[in-house]
């Protein structure tokens, strides 16, 4: 599949290639060594409704019955793959097959509704396409039919469950049944891996595209070197159906050579249960993960011995929690990035508790930062701007080439993050020029949000800014001035109009709020969603709370 991507400098290029950071290696190159390396390892996934034990091996297996079963179904090197599907056993080795044939993988969270999966399996022109349908939890195959009427390239449908599926619907079973493809797929180095998903300043999600030379850096350089300092394996939750899960959750712990431990849910009672039994740690991930088991009247103190480090990113980090963590004995560190460039910087367990408190790390080996003005002037250290970025694990640009050009500065990568350096490096997030909430590691466009609401009648005009929260790090506000005359919306008339609509349900605004008079704005006329973000902080009351509060 041919995607037009963002032209490297050459001389940047001829760089990354002497300094050892693109070495030539691919995803499957990368992946088939790992799984041999730690073939002999645990696999262990926790689950109330399908739990399984075995070794990395025979999922492994799994996956080249996967990768049999798509090339006899004429799947090639460079054909994208979707798949939408839980973490479970079955995902893994999708992960694992699909990395081995050379496929490009479409990662579409679980937790997307019809819009988004029609919108990401059309954009990707993904030529297959795996859900779930189990009978305690059907796929939606009346939707199905609605979807591969809008992407003309999807050929194959797989569906993994024990229910039964309609004509033209592949059962994983018959999927799997015949032999395994024992190949690893050669592939260029600079061709797309993965086009993961992010929802941005625009109003519907961007596909970013990532290539095999950019993951294999930030795996070989970043994330499996930093799970080396783990002393025992992780029971993550992070979604494989995500660029950073997948590198997380299954691929990096089979390069460290570490037992996998996947949960598909997260409970923090069970959690603890699972650390105890297993001698495992937990708590790394959006920050949620960590604050949930310490604030659980059954983690003791030989919980938190066990937690060894808490890896902390994917949304914003309360310093208060890195303290904490710190007063019960557990190293936690930040971490920034994003889908479009994974791991910026990071702090590690070596670096003083106020660096870790109240700054991001310093900047990952190979990456360099950028603070600018927005005329794009070069800020000295200490001074505050948005955040440009480049390195080899950058990505290769989105699939609506008409992003590109505002999405990049002389070959640096605008963040639309402001941030702040100091004289000895650590770069500190400031504040955000995207208009995107960050809930618990999942990104919501502000946009996106605003345009369905704003077809309720009693809505004249909604801004959806982040607000901060101990648990998910933000939740999404919805700042509405009512249409002349109308009520203010109850939340069951919001969450009625957003699930009508097909908005996945962690988009849905946590709290609805009714400005008093009009917008702060700027002399265009725009909303200021800086200082609404301000006035959340500070509890500033110039508007008064909505009837009532959504959780998801």
């Amino acid at each position: 599949m041919d995607w037009p991507t963002i032209d490297v400098d050459p001389d940047l290029a001829a760089r990354y290639r002497s300094e050892g950071w693109w070495d030539g290696k691919t995803l499957p190159t990368l992946v088939a060594e790992s799984l041999e390396r730690s073939a002999a390892s645990t696999f262990r996934l926790h689950s109330r409704t399908r739990p399984w034990s075995g070794k990395l091996n025979d999922v492994a297996s799994l996956g080249r019955l996967i990768s049999g079963g798509l090339k006899r179904r004429g799947i090639r090197p460079g054909d994208a793959v979707a798949f939408q599907l839980p973490n479970s056993v079955e995902a893994a080795a999708a992960f694992y097959g699909l990395a081995m044939l050379g496929a490009v993988l479409v990662p579409i969270a679980a937790s997307a509704g019809c819009r988004d999966l029609s919108l990401v399996v059309r954009e990707s022109r993904a030529k297959a396409l795996f859900v779930t349908n189990w009978r305690d939890a059907p796929f939606d195959f009346e939707t199905l039919g609605e979807l591969c009427g809008r992407s003309p390239a999807l050929e194959s449908v797989v569906a993994v469950g024990d229910s039964s599926c309609p004509a033209g619907v592949v059962p994983f079973t018959a999927l799997t049944s015949g032999p395994a493809e024992v190949g690893i797929a050669a592939v260029d180095a600079a061709a797309p891996a993965v086009i993961g998903w992010t929802s941005g300043s625009t109003d519907k999600p961007k596909g970013v595209i990532l290539s095999h030379r950019a993951l294999c850096a930030e795996v070989s350089s970043h994330i499996g070197p930093f799970t080396a300092f783990r002393k025992r394996p992780l029971a993550s939750t992070s979604p494989i159906a995500h660029v950073t899960g997948m590198l997380l959750s299954v691929l990096a712990p089979a390069f460290a050579g570490h037992d996998i431990h996947l949960l598909d849910y997260w409970d923090a009672s069970d959690v603890l249960k699972i650390m105890e039994e297993e001698r495992v740690s937990a708590g790394s991930g959006v920050p949620l993960f960590l604050s949930s088991l310490l604030d659980h009247p059954s983690c003791t103190d030989s919980h938190r011995s066990l937690i060894d480090l808490s890896f902390l990113g994917g949304a914003s980090v309360p310093p208060e929690l890195i303290l904490r963590a710190s007063e019960l004995g557990i190293v936690a560190v930040r971490a920034y990035g994003c889908t479009e460039h994974i791991t910026i910087s990071m702090c590690t367990p070596r670096d003083p508790l106020a660096r870790r408190i109240r700054t991001d790390g310093r900047l990952c080996a190979g990456v360099e930062v950028r603070i600018v003005t927005d005329a794009g002037t070069g800020q000295p250290h200490g001074r505050p701007g948005e955040v440009l970025s480049r390195g080899p694990e950058l990505f290769s640009g989105y699939t609506n080439p008409a992003l590109n050009a505002d999405a990049f500065l002389d070959g640096w990568f605008r963040t639309g993050d402001i941030g702040v350096l100091d004289d000895d490096g650590y770069l500190q997030i400031l504040d955000r020029k995207k208009d995107i909430v960050i809930r618990a590691g999942m990104n919501i466009s502000a946009a996106e949000i605003e345009s369905v609401m704003i077809s309720m009648p009693n809505v004249a005009e909604v801004a959806i800014v982040a607000e901060p929260h101990p648990r998910t790090g933000e939740r999404a506000v919805a700042v509405i001035r009512t249409a002349p005359g109308l009520a203010m919306p109850t939340v069951e008339q919001l969450r009625a109009h957003l699930a009508q609509l097909g908005v996945a349900k962690y988009k849905w605004p946590e709290d609805i709020r009714e400005i008093r008079g009009d917008f702060p704005r700027t002399p265009a006329g725009k909303i200021r969603k800086p200082d609404l973000r301000a006035d959340l902080k500070r509890d500033q009351p110039i508007w008064v709370t909505g009837r009532g509060g959504l959780s998801v």
